[in-house]
């Protein structure tokens, strides 16, 4: 029995013990300061980055703005090179290539990493030998191709050296190379020569020279690196490589597919092609035509040579706009496609926009719409108004934003100091100033579920609609915006800005 009893005595002794500690540990409770878990969504990092020469006396480096594409939010301004002409990305870094003017100021190009823009810039300059770097390419290796349109040859940077290490000669006047981290081989678009330059990635040596339609203009290559598409902005067409095969493929003869070899865009014989887009999720290329109101939608898969019947390149529709396009971009979730609509001269390609001496350069462009278009239902549905000179477009990655530039966008304040304009307490006597207008270049961001423009919220004494999200950099960045006391008491008097050519999304 006393064995039992003190069995029963400890038990019950610990049974005290046990409930004393509960409520200790739950007066403890009390004084934990709990850590809330993360709430939303900060989006995957992505940003949009815009390329712009510089106009400044004496001749000025050009330069590029980083805009956040889950902050909708400019998060910095890289300086580039002397007049840059392209912006190309690869798997990590942005290279930007810098024309220069030769033989006083040579030929770079800029390279840094993609998604911190305060990194530092590392500056290749190109041989002398070059001449006239217009577009540029990647490889699987990470090395960075240069085609130099006046100097028929192909510049070689081996990734992580920053230096030319190599120079291929293609054909005649190379102006754009088409390449991606998914195939060992670039392919050279040859303006003059009428034909592509099929170069092997591996060892750098020339595979093949594929003959393709009337002034090459452009090329983009498939994300799985199968087929590469050229647009031949003399006749009309797109030609379609097989990258493994080497050979321009076949299409159905037909009105889309007159010769038998290339695709027909556009509804006219003048429809001047510029440019191409491919989107991955439907395996469709876009095309904008420079010379008609219209873009070309092209079915880019299910390609096969060996069924019955073969399955060929075709095209799906021309749509009409409500302007002439000179970018294109869609959506990654293949729904909505969206064209720039510069109403540029007939012709106007990626050499002429950054051209000041161009007669279809950006200052030719009054264009300030951006198209809407069902890529399901082939048509347009309606159209962004932005400000003038719509000469360029791109869409993010998570497909939430479409960016496109203004590069004729115009400021105009109005006075409003004199009776009656005057809106303070204080008027200044005498007659109401004419408005002012200043060029101010500027990029918008459309919201892709909405398709409307993301404003920046600007005093009552700017008169200009539609009103954009960001202004390009200055020319001097030094500037300071000042106000004029006998005219506008509010609003500061903008600086002169750089003038923009393109907008690229990254990655």
């Amino acid at each position: 029995m006393k064995v039992s009893f003190k069995a029963m005595w400890l038990l019950a002794s610990l049974s005290v013990l046990m409930v004393l500690a509960v409520g200790c540990n739950d007066t403890l409770r009390q004084f934990i300061v709990p850590i809330p878990s993360p709430t939303g969504d900060p989006g995957r990092l992505a940003n949009a980055i815009t390329l712009s020469t510089n106009p400044m006396t004496p001749p000025s480096n050009g330069s590029d703005m980083h805009i956040n594409v889950s902050g909708d939010s400019s998060v910095g301004i890289v300086p580039v090179g002397l007049n840059p002409v392209f912006l190309g990305k690869t798997s990590n870094q942005v290279f930007i290539i810098n024309s220069g003017t030769p033989p006083t100021v040579p030929a770079t190009v800029s390279i840094y990493v993609a998604l911190l823009p305060t990194s530092n810039v590392s500056t290749v300059t190109l041989p002398a030998t070059s001449s006239g770097p217009v577009a540029g390419a990647i490889s699987s290796s990470g090395n960075i191709y240069i085609a130099n349109r006046l100097s028929n040859n192909v510049d070689l940077i081996a990734g992580g050296v920053f230096a030319v290490t190599a120079s291929i000669a293609v054909g005649t006047e190379p102006v754009m190379i088409a390449g991606n981290t998914a195939n060992n081989k670039i392919f050279v678009v040859n303006h003059g020569s009428n034909n592509v330059t099929e170069i092997s990635t591996i060892d750098n040596t020339v595979i093949k020279t594929i003959p393709v339609g009337s002034q090459p203009i452009w090329a983009v290559m498939s994300s799985d690196g199968l087929f590469v598409f050229v647009v031949n902005q003399g006749d009309g067409t797109v030609s379609v490589i097989d990258a493994s095969l080497d050979i321009v493929l076949p299409c159905v003869v037909g009105p889309s597919c007159p010769s038998g070899n290339a695709i027909k865009v556009g509804t006219t014989a003048a429809s001047s092609p510029n440019f191409a887009f491919y989107e991955p999720t439907l395996k469709r290329v876009y095309v904008s035509n420079t010379g008609e109101q219209s873009v070309t939608v092209i079915k880019a898969n299910g390609i096969d040579l060996g069924s019955t019947p073969q399955v060929l390149p075709s095209k799906i529709a021309d749509i009409p706009v409500s302007g002439l396009p000179t970018s294109i971009t869609a959506l990654s979730s293949g729904t909505k496609a969206y064209a720039a609509l510069g109403n540029c001269p007939a012709g106007v390609n990626h050499l002429t926009l950054p051209d000041p001496a161009s007669a279809s350069n950006t200052s030719h462009c009054p264009g300030n719409l951006v198209s809407v278009i069902d890529v399901v239902g082939l048509r347009e549905t309606g159209t962004i108004g932005v400000g003038p000179g719509a000469v360029s477009v791109d869409a993010a990655s998570d497909a939430s934003r479409v960016y496109v530039i203004s590069a004729n966008d115009i400021t105009t304040v109005r006075d409003d100091v004199h009776v009656p304009n005057c809106t303070d307490t204080a008027c200044l006597p005498g007659l109401v100033q004419p408005d002012r207008t200043f060029p101010t270049p500027s990029i918008s961001i459309i919201n892709a579920a909405t398709n409307v423009v993301l404003v920046t919220p600007v005093n009552a004494g700017v008169v200009n609609r539609p009103l954009p999200t960001f202004h390009v950099p200055q020319q001097d960045p030094t500037c300071v915006p000042t106000i004029d006391p006998n005219f506008n008491d509010d609003v500061p008097l903008p600086c002169p800005l750089q003038n923009p050519f393109v907008v690229r999304t990254f990655p």
